[in-house]
């Protein structure tokens, strides 16, 4: 007899809204850094002491983020439901980690913690929940199908 690993999760459904997620993040948060923080992004790259990855690798890191808020909001809907507020814990969560990594640039002196963090911080806040929500979102509406498809077989 096999073991499950997650039983109940169907990680290509998990894979997939995670990419979508992470693409919402990617997107709006790039936007925003641009809009509200031009200068920590210039800080940060006149004082990166090695050539930068490019976006490239910011992006398959929102990837990666992205998969794992799908995952986290799959992994408590049993516990919390599939409510807005499951979805809000997950967004908290993924804006908590991406927010204390990026204090670290300020920690190693890279920049200058300026006026400009405080609003940013809040818009990221609201971008993480609502890229959460759209993962959860899709994750959910791909669940349902998948349950109605073998509900009439």
């Amino acid at each position: 007899m096999k073991k499950t690993i997650m039983k109940g999760t169907h990680w290509i459904r998990l894979v997939l809204c995670g990419f979508v997620a992470g693409v919402v993040w990617h997107l709006v948060s790039v936007v925003l850094v641009f809009i509200l923080a031009p200068d920590f992004v210039a800080s940060v790259q006149r004082s990166a002491p090695h050539p930068s990855l490019g976006g490239g690798f910011f992006f398959a890191v929102d990837l990666a983020m992205g998969i794992w808020a799908v995952w986290l909001y799959s992994a408590i809907v049993p516990r919390y439901g599939a409510r807005p507020t499951t979805v809000a814990i997950v967004g908290v969560a993924w804006w908590s980690l991406k927010t204390l990594q990026s204090a670290k640039w300020a920690g190693l002196g890279f920049v200058a913690l300026g006026p400009a963090l405080l609003p940013l911080g809040v818009a990221t806040l609201a971008t993480a929940v609502l890229a959460s929500a759209v993962g959860a979102w899709l994750y959910r509406k791909l669940s349902e199908s998948s349950a109605e498809r073998v509900a009439a077989t």
